[in-house]
């Protein structure tokens, strides 16, 4: 046990799960670790449906450029804005956000984490109950509506039942599903040319493309930058079990970024020669493979979705235990918050939850581009790399982060502007957008014009109001406890 400089016992045994810093002796995790993490959290059945969507703008060739491209322009936004501070200080997406919105406003972070996790281990999970039953499709012709529900179900269970020890679950998971996923999107890659043949994919047109060509590219390449924002709810839970930004750059790089480019490139060019199956391989895996690979190759879809599922509840209960509440709660019953809502949605309402993909796509852009135009901002150029991490765990009126009551107004500001020009580019329900969308997508304009109002802000208002620490930015002791 050791004393923090704010009256609250630090525990090292526990700080992995109650959102406090690991240590640096503390974290473990190598490349490797780093890396099949990411990969396992990034390769899932989701990035097919993604693919798919993608295969609606633009044909093959165009259409691998603008998958490839927005999967890592997607990826560089978070590796500015949450793996500097996340590896240099041990600390989670919502921890790390406390210097931009406040010690009470980052309840704002954990919303998003704990919806985006959410979201996405509800598309987990129906998507694993469509594998289930595609294989149960293979024995049997006449299968009950409600095997894809109860397959669901079964899976939240599973995962709840691995997710009970911690972070020893998520390394020893991830490291066992991470080679054999990426091996399974090339293998269902390679069946699928081989049943429909180069020139099919070649040939095939998109599904339904705009007039422009411009929209097009834009619409295509957005779709794979907003999905990989969302891994700003995820990042900061690996990288902060990693000693350092240099070791986890790349693992992260590629493991988040050209990972889920890779993975919705089969769905991609599923989608472009089976249209009906929306980048979806649990439709056609089966028909193309024959009922022994294709079982084969679903049954290792299943496991990759529960792997991924793992890191997913892991690092909604890491944010949801920073609120005062969910604190005081041990760490298995903690986890229910994050498992109990996907219980029922997905096992109850698929179809309903499956319908609303696009929608849940956009809700990523627009809630983490204007989270990563100001953490950009404010980590790189306003504080020079250097956060009080004391303060932010500091929930007192004396805390630097404490602002008004808590709350940054600067940072809601900049945040909900954000927003505001992200719905201004791209309708989320009709996927109609307005210019300059076609030449920058939705995205890029958002993350700059948060940073640059979160940056207006700062000189305006909280530097002469003397808040946020920012005069003093150098003298900062960033270590909350002894290391």
């Amino acid at each position: 046990m050791t004393q923090t400089k704010l009256d609250v016992t630090y525990s090292e045994d526990t700080a992995s799960e109650n959102g406090w810093p690991n240590l640096k002796r503390q974290r473990s995790w190598g490349p490797f670790a780093v890396f099949s993490s990411s990969v396992s959290t990034a390769i899932a059945t989701w990035c097919f449906i993604i693919g798919g969507f993608a295969a609606y703008y633009l044909p093959a060739v165009p259409g691998t450029m603008a998958v490839l491209a927005g999967s890592l322009i997607g990826i560089l936004f978070i590796v500015l804005a949450c793996l500097p501070p996340s590896s240099k200080y041990g600390i989670d997406g919502v921890a790390s956000s406390v210097p931009q919105l406040g010690t009470r406003g980052s309840v704002l972070s954990v919303v998003l984490i704990y919806l985006t996790t959410l979201g996405w281990n509800i598309y987990l999970f129906v998507l694993l109950g469509r594998a289930v039953e595609s294989i149960g499709g293979a024995f049997f012709s006449d299968l009950p509506s409600w095997i894809v529900g109860a397959a669901a179900i079964t899976a939240v269970l599973l995962v709840t039942a691995i997710i009970r020890t911690g972070t020893p679950a998520v390394r020893k998971v991830s490291q066992l599903i991470a080679v054999s996923v990426l091996i399974l999107s090339f293998v269902i890659m390679g069946l699928l040319l081989y049943s429909v043949g180069l020139d099919t994919l070649l040939s095939a047109p998109a599904i339904a493309p705009n007039e422009s060509v411009h929209v097009n590219w834009s619409s295509a390449m957005e779709v794979l930058i907003a999905s990989n924002l969302s891994w700003w709810a995820y990042t900061g839970a690996i990288v902060r079990n990693s000693p350092s930004a240099r070791q986890s750059l790349w693992p992260v790089v590629l493991g988040l970024g050209l990972a889920v480019g890779v993975g919705s490139l089969t769905g991609f060019y599923g989608g472009l020669v089976i249209p009906e199956s929306g980048g979806d391989p649990t439709q056609y895996l089966v028909e193309i493979g024959g009922p022994v690979v294709g079982i084969i190759s679903l049954a290792f879809i299943i496991l990759a979705n529960i792997g991924t599922a793992v890191i997913g509840v892991y690092a909604s209960t890491i944010a949801t235990r920073q609120l005062p509440l969910m604190s005081k709660m041990k760490w298995v019953p903690s986890t229910l918050v994050a498992t109990v809502p996907a219980l029922i949605l997905a096992g109850f309402f698929p179809d309903i939850a499956f319908a609303n993909f696009s929608v849940f796509l956009s809700f990523l852009g627009i809630a983490f581009a204007p989270m990563c135009g100001i953490q950009i901002m404010d980590y790189f150029l306003l504080r020079r790399q250097t956060l009080n991490v004391a303060a932010i765990y500091d929930r007192r009126p004396t805390s630097a982060y404490y602002y008004w009551r808590g709350f940054n107004p600067v940072g809601f500001i900049a945040f909900f502007s954000g927003v505001l020009v992200y719905l201004y580019l791209l309708d989320p329900i009709t996927y109609e957008s307005r210019t300059p969308f076609e030449f920058m997508t939705a995205t890029i304009p958002t993350v700059i014009v948060a940073g640059l109002i979160y940056w207006l802000g700062t000189k305006l208002l909280l530097v002469p109001q003397g808040k946020g620490e920012y005069k003093t930015v150098k003298k900062i002791n960033s270590n909350p406890v002894k290391q």
